[in-house]
């Protein structure tokens, strides 16, 4: 999804200035450039809906009360299902990635619904809508989507519809501030509102998988977790986002590279914020008051890995692959769109070794007195690779902070580094499109850690990058023959065929649990019958949150249920025989 090899820039390089009135598709300009976009302007936010989509259901939901909070009117797009696929088909061009079909037939469909079911005019909407979408230059398709974004809104009716795209590759080219507008306030207390956003969604979502395949009603789950993201999108609504900087701030100011105190000011307020904190916590004990689950009964789990849109969405873009590995008994863990951020985030230190030797090299070829600038090199990378670990740690922590707050129940984040070392011998750490190395890394994460019994990749048809690394997994699979590791493509098209394969892999990882299981069973003295009485006889393992400690290398719920309660018996038997054998030696009880 982004460039595989990153455009370097050095802080000394000037970039070309472009004129506002610039013909940016002229040849005479030098070649194609993207063409003139009109911005989204602060007089505009009154009456100005940004629409955007389609993540997770729990995304969507808590990104748009974000932005209303911030004082934005947003809107997001429905889940895309199979009309806005053959929409999106009809007004692109052949060959796209689906997601592309996907999100532009829902957008187009929506303003069609403003249009003939609303009645707004087509001037209307054409003035008061904005879609706002990731943009970036690729390897791969995903480089194309604004463009064919343009074109079937064009196409649909919708000539002049703005399309403002966010650069989200890490240097290069990018896009000019002055493309977006000054109707976005650009600075760190947006950045965090949405991140924060992003992070309770993930959060929320893999709560959910973790409960609903243990629940007695899984549309009960549906409805509580629908109570708790709306709990979540009231906080964000009415939160205050102001910060004002003190005296830290403003003496920190020299010191970092950021534009204002005021953006100091919100990073320092993140450690001690507590609307998130304090509002999962509430979920948690809606769900603890409203749910039960039997975790005895063993289920495979399933790891969720591939191309971004595709592991991401619900609806059936992918199959609603999610649904359906449920329904056929497995539990489903889906990696959390914070940990693609911190692979983003842990990109840029590469970025900026990079400069640093460039910076070196030239200092040393110019000769003379080059011991200050080769010196003064070092000391920025160091300073800037400092203050990018630092970032990450901070991030890492506010995840977590979340995560225990919601029970605690959820994995943390894994680290970069660890996935970067272990994914780098089959697929070149900077080779950055897409999933980069993260779909190789991942799969040899969880099985050397024990964490899933089979692993899924999704992914749109044809995405080059994910193909590149499914061709790569052919040799950690020479190497690990026992994986179970399935890459399935996700057209739009072709449902019954991939759910065929899905649950021939399946019936493996199945096989896998229940032999785990059972060698649980033996190790911990249970039968079924007596695990379910324990169970029975202690209401908290009944709980939905209640923390079980997993055993490294055991990935089922059900084996590690069995080695928490034996643990949980044993320590209760002994201090039943202490107070038993201090009784018989005549002491108290």
């Amino acid at each position: 999804m982004s460039g595989t090899w990153s455009c370097l820039q050095t802080a000394d390089s000037p970039r070309p200035a472009r004129d506002a009135g610039e013909d940016t598709a002229s040849p005479a300009a030098g070649g194609y450039r993207r063409p003139a976009e009109r911005g989204f302007r602060r007089d505009e936010r009154g009456h100005v809906t940004l629409l955007f989509g389609s993540l997770s259901s729990a995304h969507d939901r808590l990104v748009k009360a974000t932005l209303q909070g911030l004082g934005y009117n947003a809107d997001y797009l429905p889940m895309p299902g199979r009309r806005d696929f053959q929409s999106g088909r009809e007004y692109c061009n052949p060959g796209q990635c689906n997601p592309v079909y996907f999100v532009t037939g829902a957008l187009i469909r929506y303003l069609e619904r403003l249009r003939d079911e609303e009645g707004l005019s087509t001037d209307q909407i054409v003035s008061d809508y904005i879609f706002v979408t990731a943009g970036s230059c690729g390897p791969c398709r995903f480089g194309m989507y604004e463009a064919e974004h343009r074109l079937a809104l064009r196409k649909a009716g919708f000539e002049g519809f703005r399309v403002i795209t966010f650069d989200k590759k890490a240097g290069g080219d990018g896009h000019d501030p002055g493309a977006i507008g000054d109707g976005f306030k650009m600075d760190v207390g947006l950045y965090r509102a949405l991140l924060n956003a992003l992070f309770m969604a993930d959060v929320l979502n893999a709560v959910t998988h973790q409960i609903r395949p243990y629940a007695s009603d899984p549309e009960q789950v549906d409805e509580v977790m629908d109570t708790c993201i709306g709990h979540c999108e009231e906080t964000l609504r009415r939160r205050s986002y102001a910060v004002s900087p003190g005296p830290l701030a403003r003496w920190l100011r020299p010191l970092t590279p950021f534009r204002s105190a005021e953006d100091i000011a919100q990073v320092l307020a993140q450690p001690r914020e507590r609307d998130y904190v304090e509002a999962l916590a509430h979920c948690r004990r809606i769900i603890e008051q409203r749910l039960q689950v039997d975790r005895s009964m063993p289920k495979p789990l399933v790891k969720i890995t591939g191309e971004f849109w595709a592991q991401t969405t619900e609806g059936d873009g992918n199959f609603r692959m999610f649904r359906f590995l449920e329904e056929e008994g497995a539990e489903v863990r889906v990696e959390p769109l914070a940990a693609w951020i911190d692979y983003m985030r842990h990109n840029l230190h590469s970025l900026l070794k990079d400069r640093r030797l460039i910076a070196c090299d030239a200092a040393r070829a110019r000769g003379g007195a080059w011991v200050l600038p080769w010196a003064g090199a070092w000391s920025r990378y160091l300073f800037q690779d400092g203050m990018l670990r630092l970032t990450g740690v901070l991030m890492r922590r506010e995840y977590d902070r979340m995560r225990r707050a919601l029970g605690g129940t959820t994995p943390a984040l894994s680290q970069q580094g660890v996935l970067q070392r272990l994914g780098h011998p089959f697929y070149h750490s900077r080779i950055t499109g897409g999933e980069g190395y993260l779909e190789i890394a991942k799969n040899l994460h969880a099985y050397h850690h024990g964490q899933a019994h089979m692993t899924l990749s999704l992914k749109p048809f044809g995405c080059m990058p994910s193909t590149q690394s499914d061709g790569a997994q052919a040799a950690v699979l020479g190497r690990y023959p026992e994986m179970n590791f399935l890459p399935v493509e996700t057209s739009g098209d072709g449902k019954v065929n991939a759910y065929s394969r899905v649950q021939m892999a399946l019936t493996e990882a199945k096989e896998h649990c229940r032999r785990e299981f059972h060698q649980a069973l033996q190790d911990t003295r249970w039968t079924r019958e007596t695990l379910a009485d324990f169970v029975q006889q202690h209401p908290e393992l009944s709980q939905p949150l209640h923390r079980i400690r997993g055993r490294e290398g055991i990935a089922g719920t059900a084996a590690n249920l069995a080695h928490h309660a034996a643990s949980l018996r044993d320590r209760h038997g002994r201090g039943l025989a202490g107070r038993f054998a201090r009784i018989r030696n005549g002491g108290s009880p």
